[in-house]
């Protein structure tokens, strides 16, 4: 073969790697098909398969809780009376909108790929059950979460509220490794996790349910303007509640508290 030929592979370096679409057939991602398997249109965090489904009222206010139960090894470091418990502490007006605390065991692929604490829902369809949704999400104790030393500072700022909730955080050239144990688990979801949730629903119900605060007297616009708004506003708001709320509870002695089994 004459070595004058033009041969395109040998000229395309991207041949073989993920920019020209190897492996990406199989990369590891969380299905985020909205048809379930019985061809029903959910989400898959409201794939949930409730071992416990209580109604609790919480001043005059009714809140349904659905418990997943954790895998072996998991935790949600608290319980359902634990969070009514905390709950009846919270001013009225930022729980009577809630409908839903969802206790949710996540899958490995969904551990690896987005592991959260919790989550906020503004409409969730889990079965029968619809609304407002607070999940909170099982971790695995003695587990290694490893973080890259190059933070950025919404990052830097969650490292060292995990520091204040106990959590031990082991440094490398490389990486934070943050190591939960079932009571630093319970100190983030309890006191810190659910009241940042709960936050994000305050600022919804400033923003736009509530015709007195509401962006607009137009409900779509002020609904387009409150998700316009950028996802750091809404995280530092929350952020911001739960710090509040948490400190007024802990100066009352409210928080912290034995679990209630």
């Amino acid at each position: 073969m004459n070595s004058n030929t033009w041969r395109p592979e040998r000229r395309n370096r991207n041949i073989g790697t993920a920019a020209s679409g190897h492996g990406q057939t199989n990369k590891m991602v969380v299905p985020n098909s909205r048809l379930d398997r019985f061809g029903l249109d959910t989400w898959y965090v409201e794939r949930v398969n409730p071992s416990i489904i209580e109604e609790h009222t919480i001043k005059n206010n009714s809140i349904k809780i659905l418990y997943e139960t954790p895998y072996e090894g998991f935790t949600y470091g608290c319980s359902p009376k634990d969070v009514i418990h905390l709950l009846n502490q919270v001013p009225e007006k930022n729980t009577e909108l809630i409908d839903l605390i969802v206790f949710r065991q996540p899958t490995k692929k969904q551990i690896q790929q987005n592991s959260v604490w919790g989550r906020l829902l503004y409409c969730a369809i889990i079965g029968d059950n619809i609304g407002a949704a607070i999940y909170l999400e099982a971790q695995e104790i003695g587990s290694k979460i490893k973080w890259s030393r190059k933070l950025n500072l919404e990052d830097q700022a969650e490292l060292k509220r995990l520091r204040q909730d106990g959590h031990q955080i082991e440094e490398t050239k490389r990486e934070f490794i943050i190591i939960p144990t079932e009571q630093t688990i319970r100190n983030t979801i309890l006191y810190r996790t659910l009241l940042h949730e709960l936050g994000h629903w305050v600022q919804y119900d400033r923003d736009f349910l509530d015709d007195r605060t509401a962006l607009s007297e137009n409900s779509d616009v002020a609904y387009e303007l409150y998700f316009a708004q950028p996802s750091i506003e809404h995280e530092n708001f929350a952020h911001r509640y739960a710090s509040e709320i948490g400190s007024k509870l802990r100066k009352n002695g409210s928080i912290p508290f034995n679990p209630i089994e």
